[in-house]
């Protein structure tokens, strides 16, 4: 079953049908895959909030049978002052679907967030000691430069033009899960962020050139991969609060 089959197939989906055998094989398909089950859970979010708006909605009891039954009544004479409610009402139940419609084709969607991401947010929490504090942006690329591990990912930092908005001042060599990753603190007075370089061999399901900023409660994180590396930087805020320059 192909990834339009199982989308086609579960555009009627509901939570009730968890154990219907048609949609078994459809279910199988988004838990072997993270982009249809990252799909399946925004559509599943979706749904619920429609059917949270349409929850208090009145329906005459008449309507289903009438629809069973392919009814075709003559129309009811309704006073003038009667149907120019009834149009309105028409009217703003329509513009409701609409705006609802567009609002799901426009609005921006949540992104489910990656494992790098979130580790990036994990560590800089913590916040172990830097191994290397340094106010002098060209001595801090120096210490970098001279490890083993920044060696091994191809780390090479040139000395950092004194324009930059945002300063080295610190820079730590650590492990996640057994590999090399170079942590460079960033800081602006109060504002700080945490720039982390890992090889891009550690970083499967990225294509070079790839570039994704995702928001994740109070912390933002931008993850680009690019000439064999793959940079994630972090900090509290919003992506705008990552658009300065990098001392890369």
């Amino acid at each position: 079953m192909d990834k339009a089959t199982v989308k086609l197939l579960l555009e009627s989906y509901r939570p009730q049908d968890a154990h219907d055998p048609m949609f078994a094989e459809a279910l199988r398909e988004v838990a072997a895959d993270p982009e249809l089950a990252a799909w399946f859970e925004d559509m599943q979010r979706f749904d619920a909030v429609m059917s949270a708006k349409f929850h208090d909605v009145t329906v005459p009891p008449e309507v289903k049978s009438h629809i069973l039954l392919g009814y075709h009544a003559t129309a009811p004479v309704i006073p003038p002052h009667r149907s120019r409610v009834w149009v309105i009402a028409g009217s703003i139940a329509a513009m409701l679907l609409l705006g609802l419609f567009a609002w799901r084709s426009f609005a921006p969607r949540e992104r489910p967030i990656s494992p790098l991401a979130q580790q990036a947010i994990s560590f800089t929490e913590q916040m172990p000691p830097l191994q290397f504090v340094c106010f002098d942006a060209a001595a801090v690329a120096g210490w970098i430069n001279q490890q083993p591990g920044s060696q091994k990912i191809g780390v090479q930092f040139r000395k950092p033009p004194a324009s930059l908005s945002m300063a080295m001042i610190g820079s730590s060599v650590v492990e996640w899960n057994g590999k090399p990753v170079v942590m460079v603190c960033l800081q602006n007075g109060k504002r700080m962020a945490m720039l982390y370089i890992l090889s891009d061999s550690d970083a499967a399901g990225l294509h070079e050139g790839a570039s994704e900023t995702v928001q994740h409660a109070d912390w933002v994180v931008r993850t680009t991969k690019s000439h064999g590396q793959v940079r994630l930087l972090a900090t509290r805020g919003r992506p705008e609060d990552l658009d300065f320059q990098m001392p890369l």
